[in-house]
């Protein structure tokens, strides 16, 4: 494992992170009180919407990375411009058929959703703005190989913390000085996707100069390699829609529109949490990646170990102060909305990251080993379970929103807690009980986190956002401290304590 690659990697994305993460945090609550909790559903709906058309276009995509990357680290690059060429065209043909559902789609919108009157024209311009948006990133997402076939990351990370930053001044600018609308959101997620699709292609040119799009590449023969393994990774993300993203929009439907309002408030903390897992993770998968090219299972498992590490020592600490601190913080930054809902809806929702946040990265050990069907089995099948359930709920009882939120949760750890480390481990072959042992870790963590979290408010009473920091602040050095000593290895805590060293000896 490239370790100054990865401390690279790692130091770019988690500024791209934070940088993130504080323009939400920043623009949520603005968002909310100028279009309404309400209006802020309907952005997460279009996104949502989204993601079940990138089910059918992930068959051909979610491969693309692996066999690319596995042809160059071969020195294979005629096949690795076959595999770029032919998901570039693919995706063009893809995205043309998408065309007309998106077009009924809207103009059917305000029959499909519950809608208000006065949103109904801001709602289906947002629509329209996103799905132009969602063409774009699919024609150019072949150009973000390259970053990720060359270990490259920091580079990317670099081009999003830029793209973060435009989208929060066009945001910032629309909602200030303009009248409020919903679109404003698309416009800039379109901007935001060009500047992130030319940035790629000019790395592309740098990084892979041997690798580019040209039609005597197109080949039928690799597309159908890819849809047909990539076809279980569309199962899996309709198993994952079920289970996460078709929520809000059974809240709209079936409930009101201010339910989908209010449990999209509830997951902007969790739905962070696991962005900010996702980009950790994406850190480590070229290089689990290059592991598995080069055929050295050791290696492959180290990395894969040192990532659980790594995701329980960044995650655990938001997660438990997540659990600890939201309900004084939700006062605080949803002045305007029922603190107790929220709370115990974040609670809901953020229960599957307790185990998952120690064994996310399987999932790419599925993907890399061409394991994916038995995943998407079960993957499908949880979402079934899930919607059914919350269906009988919804008839049956009053639970209402709870249960939205509740269900999925209750599945998810059920699934993570037995098929995904047991499978995983037979996919590598190693020990059934050999992943256990880092969602023990996790465990551990969490626990021990959330003691000092509710030690430390018994200190100050936290009533504003200076309280607030006064007392996580030292609760979450003390915690960082519980970390480095409960989750590192020797050698990891070495290999930081002499980095330091070295940073002091130059400063």
């Amino acid at each position: 494992m490239n370790k100054k690659r990865l401390i690279i990697n790692m130091s770019a994305q988690l500024i791209s992170i934070f940088v993130t993460i504080g323009i939400n945090f920043v623009l949520s609550p603005y968002i909310v009180a100028r279009v309404g909790k309400a209006g802020i559903s309907y952005v997460k709906m279009s996104s949502d919407f989204v993601s079940y058309a990138q089910i059918l276009v992930s068959a051909l995509n979610t491969m693309a990375s692996r066999f690319i990357t596995i042809n160059i680290h071969q020195d294979n690059y005629k096949d690795a411009n076959k595999y770029f060429s032919s998901v570039f065209y693919a995706n063009i043909i893809v995205s043309a058929i998408l065309l007309l559902p998106s077009v009924i789609l809207v103009i059917f919108l305000d029959n499909i959703l519950n809608i208000g009157p006065e949103l109904v024209c801001d709602v289906k311009i947002l629509f329209v703005l996103i799905f132009i948006n969602f063409f774009i990133s699919i024609i150019t997402s072949i150009y973000s190989v390259a970053t990720y076939a060359t270990d490259r990351l920091d580079l990317l990370a670099i081009k999003t913390i830029q793209t973060e930053i435009i989208r929060a001044i066009i945001l910032a600018v629309a909602y200030v000085f303009f009248r409020p609308y919903l679109w404003y959101i698309g416009f800039a997620s379109i901007v935001c996707t060009l500047f992130l699709a030319f940035a790629n292609r000019k790395f592309t040119k740098q990084l892979l100069p041997c690798i580019k799009v040209d039609k005597k590449y197109f080949d039928l023969g690799k597309i159908w390699e890819l849809v047909s393994l990539g076809l279980w990774n569309s199962v899996t993300r309709l198993g994952q829609a079920l289970l996460e993203q078709i929520d809000v929009v059974i809240a709209n439907i079936f409930i009101s529109a201010d339910a989908a309002g209010v449990l999209t408030i509830a997951k902007i903390l969790p739905s962070t949490v696991t962005n900010f897992m996702g980009n950790v993770i994406g850190i480590f998968n070229p290089q689990i990646t290059i592991a598995y090219a080069k055929g050295n299972t050791e290696e492959l498992i180290q990395v894969i170990k040192s990532c659980n590490r790594m995701l329980i020592f960044l995650l655990s600490i938001p997660l438990a102060f997540l659990t600890a601190y939201s309900m004084e913080f939700y006062p605080l930054w949803q002045p305007t909305q029922d603190a107790i809902e929220l709370y115990q809806l974040t609670i809901l929702t953020v229960g599957t990251l307790y185990v998952s946040m120690s064994i996310q990265v399987l999932y790419h050990v599925f993907i890399i080993t061409k394991k994916v069907k038995e995943n998407a089995f079960v993957m499908l099948l949880s979402g079934v379970l899930t919607t059914i359930i919350v269906f009988v709920l919804l008839k049956n009882t009053n639970l209402g929103i709870y249960a939205v939120a509740g269900v999925s949760t209750i599945i998810g750890l059920l699934r993570n807690l037995t098929f995904t480390p047991l499978y995983a481990a037979k996919a590598l072959g190693v020990k059934w009980y050999r992943f256990y042992s880092d969602i023990g870790l996790g465990f551990l963590s969490i626990g021990c986190i959330l003691v000092i979290a509710f030690i430390s408010k018994q200190f100050h009473e936290i009533d504003s956002y200076a309280s607030l920091l006064l007392v996580g602040i030292p609760a979450g050095v003390v915690s960082v401290f519980a970390n480095y000593f409960i989750i590192l290895t020797k050698v990891e805590r070495e290999m930081i304590r002499n980095k330091i060293k070295n940073v002091l000896g130059r400063a």
